[in-house]
């Protein structure tokens, strides 16, 4: 019984390993019987990769030579990009062997699934092309999100807008959140205003404190000329009485003006000797021995 038993193994193993040899034979032939088409196929898609990247610089270096604003240069650079990969595509597929016109038809009849797919991509084209039309920003501005993201536009592409932040972060919001949403752009005017509360004592005088407070301004180079700093009083607290110094700084100049004044209030508080109260507390120790 343990002999024959051993006997039908070896056969059946002997049996598979004919049909792996006879399988692994037909995909040699095949693939030597396709040699020419695979090579033929990749060095289109590596002659082809190359010509793509050689047309995209030629596009981008001949756009850079028009009066484009940077923010449509850059999304042409986009889709042209990806238009010629899409056509590479296309050309190995049909090199292949594979029919192009029932994949064509294919795709066009399944259209409406791949639009519920990429719904959220094509209302990013959308809202990179309503963007782009509307310009409620272009490269080079310094816009706030709302949504916790603020830097300057580096590019508006296809799909997103790249920012760049104070950090050196580079950030990617997709173009259809930037079209449908509230953006702030800080750069947009020629102007910021900045304002700068301080705390003063009930016992300090107001009109010495505001004769100091624009001679701060009057030394700051960077503030615009077209309006005229001033002081006012905004509130009064359970200490201290809050003043606010009012100024615009040219845009480009913003952050130098914001850490320039504050120094400078502080520096001349000092020499003044005007007094910035702060919540500090006493502690009263009591005795209870008698």
């Amino acid at each position: 019984m343990h002999i024959l038993v051993s006997t039908t193994t070896a056969s059946d193993l002997a049996e598979t390993a004919e049909q792996s040899i006879d399988y692994l034979q037909k995909i040699v032939d095949y693939m030597i019987s396709k040699a020419h088409i695979l090579i033929s196929a990749l060095i289109i898609l590596i002659v082809g990769w190359y010509l793509t990247k050689f047309i995209c610089k030629l596009v981008r270096h001949s756009l850079d030579k028009t009066r484009l604003d940077a923010s449509v240069t850059s999304f042409i650079n986009s889709l042209t990009k990806f238009g010629l990969r899409a056509l590479l595509a296309i050309i190995v597929i049909n090199k292949l062997g594979v029919d192009t016109t029932s994949l064509i038809a294919l795709l066009t009849s399944a259209s409406l699934a791949i639009g519920l797919a990429v719904q959220g991509s094509l209302a990013n084209f959308a809202g990179g092309v309503l963007l782009l039309i509307m310009k409620p920003f272009v490269v080079g501005d310094y816009i706030d999100d709302g949504n916790g993201h603020d830097g300057t536009v580096m590019s508006i592409e296809i799909i997103y807008t790249r920012l760049l932040t104070a950090n050196n972060e580079m950030v990617c919001i997709p173009n259809g959140k930037l079209a449908d949403s509230p953006v702030t752009n800080l750069t947009h005017q020629e102007n910021r205003r900045l304002d700068f509360p301080v705390s003063i004592s009930y016992d300090e005088n107001i009109d010495r404190v505001r004769t100091v407070l624009l001679k701060v301004a009057a030394g700051c180079p960077t503030l615009s000329k077209s309006k005229e700093p001033f002081v006012f009083v905004d509130d009064f607290d359970s200490s201290s009485v809050r003043v606010v110094l009012r100024v615009w700084a040219l845009t480009d100049k913003y952050w130098d003006t914001r850490f320039e004044i504050r120094e400078a209030i502080k520096k001349a508080f000092d020499a003044e000797g005007i007094e910035i109260p702060y919540d500090h507390m006493d502690v009263n120790l009591v005795n209870s021995e008698k």
